[in-house]
């Protein structure tokens, strides 16, 4: 009992160590990023383009095909309950307003945390093994704004986008479903969706996927830089990044869900 206590302090402490380390870091990049872009010099000489390339381009085909088919399935599930009630009528509403308010922006986030955020621990850490920081550092370069703030703006810029994206091809999906399965008439189901949606529920979509492209891309480099050892610690710090960009994105769409809707 007072092993368990005392690794249960343990990890408590390294808890709050991290949660300080990220905060710090935090705003390392954003002082980081405002002094870049008050630089309009330095400012074309950073790849944000080549990040936002990489997160959004290479990402869009993945999400594209998830988010249709999680427009399908939950078409489906609703369509089953709707059906015998004689409400068809509210399907598109009821799946429009569950996918840009919580489906979307969920599923997208975790997709990119999945993809991008391992890719960013994983290069970030095999820099920190290999010393090309220490070597960054013993330049001058800063290693925040070297490393951290083009991936920070390239994902702020991307996951808005591919949420939104996301979320309309999701709603296509069912579109598609909902007109050639349920026999919903096609004006009929614009028509539902349109009155139903509201900017606000995209708009919500948007501010979520922008909270959630902070905490993958803060974890990701967060991860990569307090990597110690070998590459064999690059890979357990990859495997910790995805599992903390994953909790934190389920435990932020939590807390905004309900100060948004509840």
């Amino acid at each position: 009992m007072i092993k368990l206590f005392g690794y249960v302090g343990r990890m408590f402490f390294t808890f709050l160590q991290d949660l300080s380390s990220l905060t710090y870091l935090f705003g390392e990049t954003v002082s980081q990023t405002v002094a870049l872009f008050s630089d309009r010099t330095k400012f074309r000489k950073t790849n944000v383009l080549q990040a936002v390339d990489e997160v959004g381009t290479h990402s869009l085909p993945l999400v594209l095909i998830v988010t249709s088919l999680l427009g399908i399935a939950l078409t489906v599930l609703i369509s089953f309950q709707l059906k015998e009630l004689g409400g068809l009528s509210y399907i598109p509403g009821f799946v429009s307003v569950a996918i840009f308010r919580e489906m979307g922006p969920l599923i997208t986030a975790l997709i990119v945390a999945g993809r991008v955020g391992a890719a960013i621990t994983a290069r970030i850490g095999t820099m920190k093994v290999s010393e090309e920081i220490l070597a960054l550092e013993t330049m001058a370069i800063n290693p925040v704004r070297f490393l951290v703030v083009q991936r920070f703006i390239g994902l702020l810029i991307a996951l808005p986008a591919l949420t939104v994206l996301g979320s309309f091809t999701a709603v296509l999906g069912g579109f598609l479903f909902g007109s050639t399965r349920l026999g919903i008439r096609p004006d009929t189901y614009v028509r539902e969706t349109l009155e139903v949606l509201s900017f606000t529920d995209v708009a919500s979509g948007v501010v979520k996927a922008t909270v959630f492209a902070m905490a993958i891309v803060m974890i990701g480099c967060y991860r990569g830089l307090v990597v110690e050892g070998s590459a064999e610690e690059v890979g357990k710090s990859t495997m910790i990044s995805v599992v903390w960009s994953t909790l934190a994105i389920i435990i932020l769409d939590t807390v905004m869900t309900t100060a948004f809707y509840g």
